[in-house]
Parts: structure tokens; sequence; C-alpha cells
């Protein structure tokens, strides 16, 4: 059994500067890149800040008129990407929640606003609610003004960039432990890290079910929004290709099993049990003969790899040195 594909999100957050001819350039971007989702903040300032918040007028500066939001949807909608937004307040939720957008993610600033909680509930949507820097009693509680069919939780915070000793995937396991729900991971490592490209396919073999990683159009020379722990184009096909290789992993869920390739190898490379000379009818086996030794025969379940299992046993017919010894070559004694 195969690793379940990937929901792969292109983070673009602030990055599209408030020109919406950036952000349909994005989309498009996120779609060449492979990913399956990109993903923008939406918003009016003032359901965020105050007026004396330090970027409260880089907020202002963000804001885009709602059809163009509208038409951008539409357009990712057209071309095969599905459209993911931060939701910040009610009043975007009450005109974004009518168009196809697939789904809307809850910023960690967010998590006890248990009326937009209530709201977002009712839109039937793909629901991201982000953990970073939030208590286990709190997301306990924002749970339950949420959907949990329609949750998926999203662990990672970002730092500008996180260092090394922030990531910790062994929450993702103890949040779909915790709360039986789909985890992803938000990643934010320093790009320039060469984690930066492997972290996220990590975060697949622990157990993540999404992956959000920050896309930008040129990380050095071209200094938008967010770019500061985001992958250049080519990193991030880079990144969704060893994510879609990582899922080549066989991943039974069953523990300690063998699938079909490796018992073919099995069969293969195991010694078997052959005779050590050649052994006449009616004879009773005894450990000199027999020998262990892969044979150019073909090989199936039926062979035997321990000589435990054919010492004292007789002959029916006899055997020719280096022959397999089959069961049903031999009986009791």
């Amino acid at each position: 059994m195969k690793m379940n594909k990937t929901y792969i999100i292109a983070e673009i957050a602030q990055g599209f500067e408030g020109n919406p001819w950036i952000c349909k350039k994005f989309i498009e971007l996120a779609k060449k890149c492979g990913a399956s989702a990109v993903k923008f903040q939406i918003f009016y300032a003032d359901e965020i800040c105050t007026e004396n918040y330090t970027y409260y007028h880089l907020f202002k500066s963000l804001e885009i008129a709602e059809q163009i939001w509208v038409d951008l949807i539409d357009y990712a909608h057209s071309i095969g990407i599905d459209f993911i937004s931060d939701i910040f307040g009610t009043k975007t939720l009450e005109w974004i929640a009518g168009t196809k957008i697939k789904g809307l993610k809850i910023h960690s600033t967010d998590v006890k606003n248990f009326e937009l909680l209530k709201q977002l509930s009712k839109t039937g949507k793909d629901i991201y609610l982000s953990t970073g820097g939030s208590k286990i009693e709190e997301i306990e509680e924002a749970l339950k003004y949420l959907n949990r069919d329609k949750v998926t939780l999203l662990t990672g915070f970002q730092a500008e960039p996180n260092e090394l000793f922030d990531v910790e995937l062994d929450k993702i396991q103890f949040l779909k432990n915790k709360f039986l729900l789909p985890v992803g991971y938000a990643d934010h490592i320093d790009p320039k890290s060469p984690m930066a490209i492997v972290l996220p396919s990590m975060s697949v073999l622990a157990g993540a079910t999404v992956v959000e990683k920050h896309l930008t159009i040129e990380r050095d020379h071209l200094q938008i929004e967010d770019y500061i722990s985001a992958l250049n184009p080519a990193e991030f096909i880079e990144m969704v290709e060893l994510i879609r290789n990582t899922e080549c992993f066989t991943n039974t869920g069953n523990g300690y099993f063998l699938g079909e390739r490796e018992h073919n190898y099995r069969l293969r490379m195991k010694k078997n049990v052959l005779a050590a000379r050649d052994l006449p009818a009616k004879h009773v086996i005894r450990e000199a003969d027999v020998v262990l030794l892969r044979t150019g025969y073909q090989i199936n379940d039926n062979a035997y790899f321990d000589k435990t299992d054919v010492v004292g046993k007789i002959i029916t017919s006899a055997i020719k040195k280096h022959e397999i010894i089959l069961p049903s070559l031999l009986e009791n004694k």
C-alpha cells in the first residue's frame, strides 16, 4: 500500500503586494510548480488590528476589491488548482463563502475567535486550523465550534524564518493521536538551508497529509512580502518532486510487513535447505544430510529455510545432491 497523495499548498500569504496582476501570476506559478492549491491572505485591515498597530497601513495597502478576488478564485478553478485563503473576520467570510474557494484557513491569531469559527463551520468548505503558538486546551476548545469532518490541523509556526531547533515533527503524530484528525505541516525554515527542500518530505514520513510552503517569485533580488521563508520556483518544484517520490514508499500501516517486492527478494536471497549429497528413498534425514545454500532452482513458499524443519523426517523419493527438499518429498518418521 502506498501513501495517499500529499496535498501541497503554495503559500503566497501577503506576497501579492495588493496587486491583482501579481495574484494571477502567483496562481499560474503555483500551478506550474506542481502545487495542489494556492493560498493567499484575504482580509480587511480592520478585521485584523487597530490603526495604531505596526502593520495596519501595510494591511490596508493589501486590500483588493471583492469582485477581483472572485475573478481570481474563478481563474484558479478554471486552470485546475485549488484556491485557499486565510480568513480573519466575518465581513470577508460573508462574501468569500459563496465563491468557488476550496478551503479556508484559521490563522492561530483567531483560534479563540469563536464567532468566526462558528460561521466558518457553516460554509461547508475545507477548514485548516493553524495550531502554531496555541495551547492544547485552546485547540480543543476551537474544535468544539468547527465541523470536524472538514478540519485539518496545521502544525508549524512562522519565526522569520524558523531555526532547526524550531522544527518539531513529533507534533504531527501527537496531534493525530490526540484529536483523531488529519494533520499537516506548515514549514517556515530558512529557505537557504538545504533542509528547506527536504524537510517537507520528512514531515510526510512523520504523518503529514498536507504540506504548506511559502512560494515567491525571486527571493534574493525581488524581496516582496513574505519572501523570508519562501522558496523560489525551481526550489519549490524540487520540493514537490521529493514529496511525490516519498509517496512511493510503502506504508502498510500494519507494522512489520513484507510487501510483494520484498517477498520476491526473500525467495531470491534466502539460503534454502538442499540435499548435501545424493539421498535414497526411505532415508531418515540427519543434519549432515542437508546444507543451506542459494540455488538456481525456482523457489516458492513451500521451500524450507531452516534445517531443523527437515531433520528426522523420511524421504519418500530419492533426492540428488543440491536439489531442494520440499514438503511433498517428506513424511514424518
